[in-house]
């Protein structure tokens, strides 16, 4: 009895300091409902319980609660030869059997401390020789339940479980070798502090991580083969080489897709499927090979510092690539990748973390309306938007993107985050 007084006291007092430290997870609720004594005497009836009760959300799966209450253990109203009259404080664990939903079934293990007082009505009680003593005892509980979450904060409880404790006394006589024990039938409600039904928004890194985890399962397509060895030579070089020749060939391919998407009547056409822009890099190596055509746009002054605005926006010199980037619009306001200057800029202020400029700036390439990075700037305004915890927008943007631009690269990648916001 002691020991378990022991266990049951310090458990409470953890539960209590943990229940202090993240309020968000605390829950009181009411039960109340009937009990049934099984014991030495052969007829034994209902009677009624009730409890206050505390809830703590220790993780998806385990919730701890720790209650007062009190109630009868009888013979039943037709016969009433005896009562006894309970006061009780429980500890239990409950084992959810499914991590989400409105309805969650669970397990139960716990332990008890109660005061009784046992009297009898009848004069043929069998035990009469403790009418009016008070005793005290301990329980082990075992049982289930469900909970059924009618609102976010709000949830209705039904539950049993048998208590099973060391006393032979609950029906007021020690008789026989087996001990007593009493079948709990309770339905109440909890209120939470916090919202259960609230689903844990993950974090930026996880949501990268994801990504590159699901591109790195599609990274074997032979339509990109040729692209992709070219790229693995520049990796075999050392960092600072490997860094200016992929900077160099970003560059390159950007003014392409420009001069690429003039000789078009539209930049739809060119992006009808994954099998066209394929094959459209294939011919732009080609080219490359050759030396040009005579309709290339001329690297000169504005494709080199391009490059080096793109090389210090990789190396997170974001500032820096900001004022050439912007020095570069100013002088070159016809170029026809003055849009993707415009673009690079919201992407260092993204990388800044500052998403309302970001957003702001990423807005403004939508005022080019021939400009290759209209699909980039809409998934990076669904980002800006995430970040800035403006749920409603990020999901609107990212699903821009699949219904404005159904040949975008992107459209993988629109579809991830909208199943990781829900």
């Amino acid at each position: 009895m002691r020991r378990t007084s022991v266990v049951l006291f310090l458990s409470s007092l953890l539960l209590w300091q943990t229940a202090a430290a993240g309020d968000s997870k605390l829950g009181i609720g009411l039960n109340a409902g009937v009990q049934k004594p099984y014991c030495d005497v052969l007829h034994t009836g209902l009677a009624p319980a009730g409890e206050v009760m505390v809830r703590f959300l220790a993780s998806d799966y385990l919730t701890l609660s720790l209650s007062v209450g009190g109630g009868v253990l009888s013979d039943g109203l037709s016969y009433y030869t005896y009562q006894t009259k309970m006061v009780t404080g429980d500890l239990k664990a409950n084992l959810s059997l499914v991590k989400t939903g409105r309805i969650r079934p669970y397990l139960t293990v716990g332990a008890s401390l109660y005061n009784f007082e046992y009297t009898a009505d009848k004069p043929w009680a069998i035990g009469l020789a403790n009418d009016g003593e008070r005793f005290s005892s301990n329980a082990i509980i075992v049982g289930g339940g469900m909970e059924i979450l009618t609102a976010p904060q709000f949830a209705v409880n039904l539950f049993a479980d048998y208590r099973h404790t060391p006393t032979d006394l609950l029906d007021g006589a020690e008789l026989g070798k087996a001990k007593d024990g009493y079948l709990n039938g309770r339905i109440g409600f909890t209120y939470y502090f916090g919202n259960r039904l609230k689903k844990a928004q993950p974090s930026e890194e996880d949501l990268i991580a994801q990504q590159l985890e699901d591109a790195s399962q599609t990274e074997n397509s032979e339509k990109m083969s040729k692209f992709e060895a070219k790229l693995d030579k520049l990796e075999a070089g050392d960092a600072d080489m490997y860094m200016e020749s992929y900077v160099r060939l970003k560059s390159r391919v950007d003014e392409l897709y420009q001069l690429i998407d003039n000789k078009e009547k539209e930049l739809e056409d060119l992006r009808a499927a994954l099998d066209l822009k394929n094959k459209r890099i294939i011919d732009l190596e080609t080219t490359l090979e050759r030396g040009g055509t005579t309709e290339q746009v001329a690297v000169g002054e504005f494709s080199l510092s391009y490059e080096e605005a793109l090389r210090l926006f990789y190396a997170r010199r974001y500032q820096e690539a900001i004022s050439l980037f912007s020095a570069l619009k100013a002088k070159y306001p016809d170029h026809p990748l003055v849009s993707n200057c415009h673009y690079w800029i919201g992407e260092c202020h993204f990388g800044l973390q500052d998403y309302a400029q970001a957003s702001d700036v990423f807005q403004g390439v939508f005022n080019w309306p021939n400009s290759l990075k209209r699909d980039d700037a809409t998934l990076m305004l669904g980002r800006c938007y995430y970040n800035l915890h403006d749920t409603g927008k990020a999901r609107s943007y990212f699903q821009g993107v699949i219904d404005d631009y159904p040949d975008s690269e992107y459209i993988e990648k629109a579809k991830s985050w909208l199943q990781r916001i829900g």
